[in-house]
């Protein structure tokens, strides 16, 4: 098992005409593109992952349940229908009306908060292992935080691990956003610099998952 948490500013508009167009945003292309890469294997899907996506601008939590997800085909048209299904039931709850999750598809959930502390607390709650932060810019951050490499450091991608993947670049150590992150328990930066795109990073971290279990067999 891996789990994810993608972290996005805010949701792009798009609409099922569009899509059975072919004119997918280009975010929505990118994040349709990582939840693939979480997922799809070629002929099966990935039952052991979790993938979060959490919405800032929204405050928006859609997590992806390997084990129950049903309708995830590996195609771009069948990804993005699904999450866009979801992030319309999502808007429409009343964070204090329904403070737990509520289902879109199977497998599929919503859930929104009424701040980001709130999210930062779910998030600390439902995760039991440790917590890992990937950065592009550990220079960002050097002097206050110890950065790690996944590449030299991490021998061990332990299955209660989350590894929270921010879509945009961490702007500097002060930022509201890193503060958020370091009250998190378990939490630990790392950097994937090398690896540019956020669907990469994703099969990476899915690649030595897979290479560790074979190694073990």
């Amino acid at each position: 098992m891996v789990n994810f948490l993608l972290i996005l500013e805010n949701f792009v508009e798009y609409s099922k005409r569009e899509i059975d167009e072919g004119y997918t945003p280009q975010k929505i292309y990118e994040l349709c593109s990582s939840i693939r890469e979480a997922f799809c294997l070629s002929y099966s899907i990935r039952k052991g992952n979790n993938l979060y996506i959490y919405f800032q601008e929204e405050n928006l939590l859609l997590s992806f349940i390997g084990k129950e997800l049903r309708y995830l085909g590996p195609d771009e048209r069948s990804q993005a229908l699904l999450l866009l299904k979801a992030f319309d039931k999502g808007t429409n709850i009343n964070p204090k009306e329904d403070p737990e999750m509520v289902k879109s598809t199977p497998g599929i959930y919503c859930m929104k908060f009424l701040g980001e502390s709130s999210f930062v607390n779910y998030i600390n709650n439902v995760i039991n292992g440790i917590i890992y932060l990937i950065i592009d810019g550990a220079e960002s951050i050097e002097e206050e935080l110890k950065t790690l490499f996944l590449d030299k450091k991490i021998e061990v991608i332990q299955d209660t691990n989350l590894y929270i993947i921010p879509t945009y670049p961490i702007p500097t150590k002060k930022s509201g956003f890193i503060n958020r992150f370091k009250e998190m328990k378990n939490i630990n930066f790392l950097s994937l610099s090398k690896i540019k795109s956020i669907e990469n990073k994703v099969l990476y971290i899915n690649f030595r998952k897979d290479h560790q279990v074979t190694q073990q067999e």
